[in-house]
C-alpha cells in the first residue's frame, strides 16, 4: 500500500536533516503510519480496492472497516454473490439488505469495496506522521535533556517526561478524530 507520507517528502520537509534513504526514517515512518491506522481502525489513505471478510450479524445492515466508502463492487452471502440492486450502502461504511437478514455466522459475509481518501486528501494526516517522526527522531535513546557546561539541549517530549518513541499526543488523537470509525474505543 502506498505510505501516506513519503520518505521523500519528509526530506523535504525537514529541510534535509532526515534523509529519504535513511533505514531508521522509513521505519519510523512504517511505524508511525501502522500507529495511525490502528487508532483509526482503518487505513485512512490511499483510496484502495480490497476485499473483506466479515462476521454475518443477524441483522438487515453491516458496519464495514472503512471511514469513507467510495463504492461496493461485490457482496456474497453465505458464498453466493448478491447482485446490486438487493443491498445498499453509505459513504460512512455501512451496508443494507434491501430484504432479508445477513446470516448470524462467522465469516459469512464478503465485500469487494474501494474506500478512503486520496493522499492529496489528508494533508493533516501526513502533518501527524511528520510531526511524530521529527519527535521519535530528534531522541531516539529517550534522552529528556542534555546539558554540558553552560549548554542545555531539552528535546520535544511525546508523553509527560517522555522523549522519543512512537506515540501518537493528545493533539494528534484529537486532529484524528474525523478519520475514526465510529464506535472505536482508545
Amino acid at each position: 500500500m502506498e505510505p501516506i507520507l513519503k520518505p521523500e517528502t519528509l526530506e523535504a520537509l525537514t529541510g534535509g536533516q532526515i534523509l529519504s534513504g535513511d533505514p531508521a526514517a522509513l521505519l519510523l515512518i512504517d511505524s508511525v503510519t501502522a500507529a495511525i491506522r490502528s487508532f483509526c481502525g482503518w487505513h485512512v489513505a490511499p483510496v484502495v480496492t480490497e476485499t473483506v471478510t466479515l462476521d454475518g450479524t443477524g441483522g438487515y445492515h453491516l458496519n464495514l472497516p472503512t471511514g469513507r466508502l467510495l463504492d461496493v463492487t461485490g457482496l456474497k452471502i453465505a458464498g453466493i454473490a448478491a447482485p446490486p440492486e438487493s443491498y445498499d450502502w453509505s459513504q460512512s461504511g455501512m451496508i443494507q439488505l434491501r430484504g432479508g437478514r445477513f446470516p448470524a455466522r462467522f465469516r459469512s459475509v464478503e465485500v469487494t469495496m474501494r474506500h478512503g481518501y486520496s493522499l492529496e486528501e489528508v494533508p493533516d494526516v501526513a502533518q501527524i506522521i511528520r510531526q511524530v517522526v521529527v519527535n521519535a527522531a530528534a531522541s531516539p535513546m529517550g534522552v529528556l535533556r542534555e546539558n554540558a557546561g553552560g549548554v542545555s539541549i531539552e528535546y520535544s517530549t511525546t508523553g509527560a517526561g517522555i522523549a522519543g518513541g512512537v506515540s501518537l499526543l493528545a493533539r494528534d488523537r484529537a486532529a484524528l478524530a474525523p478519520y475514526r470509525i465510529a464506535g472505536r474505543i482508545s
